[in-house]
């Protein structure tokens, strides 16, 4: 069966619903990316990075771009979030935050058909590595938009809150 983004919506809320939601929610994701390129062709052409595909009380649905030459800032989620990779190439950055600022703790790239989960306390950076830009479908087991939390200076560690305004501010062009 092709991919599409209602389908897509359909089996994740279903999965969520599991006794064990993000084991389901990871297989869902390994399932549907069996053969990424077929993801990568159903997937409607679209001008926005970020697609937002679903979000209820349990569960948010994204469809994620990242461009080469940018580095979304340091952020977190509050709430655990599995990764998967249509196309490219992405970049996570991962940081720990204490009194004396953020400091990088490691880093994971995944390529197309890799499913990653990134716990609800991380803090992480992401990127697309390469010339061109990865796309992934990203999972968060609770409602993103309706909670608060925050981006991070990458510099100072400074905690501010996650807005459009701050998130376009803490963003980094590669190279400066």
């Amino acid at each position: 069966m092709a991919f599409t983004y209602d389908g897509f919506v359909q089996a994740v809320r279903d999965a969520v619903t599991q006794e064990r939601p993000g084991e389901a929610v990871a297989q869902l994701l390994r399932e549907t990316l069996a053969d990424p390129a077929a993801v990568a062709a159903a997937i409607p052409p679209r001008e926005e990075d970020e697609v937002h595909l679903f979000e209820d009380g349990t569960v948010s649905i994204w469809n994620c771009r990242f461009q080469p030459n940018v580095v979304i800032p340091p952020h977190e989620h509050k709430m655990p979030v599995w990764i998967g990779v249509i196309s490219g190439a992405e970049q996570n950055i991962f940081y720990r935050r204490d009194e004396d600022g953020l400091h990088e703790i490691g880093t994971r790239t995944i390529h197309p058909g890799d499913v990653v989960a990134i716990g609800e306390d991380a803090i992480h950076a992401v990127t697309a590595v390469g010339d061109q830009p990865s796309d992934a479908l990203h999972v968060y087991l609770g409602p993103l938009t309706q909670v608060e939390r925050d981006l991070f200076d990458g510099e100072s560690g400074t905690a501010l809150p996650f807005t459009e305004e701050n998130f376009e501010k803490l963003k980094k062009t590669k190279g400066s």
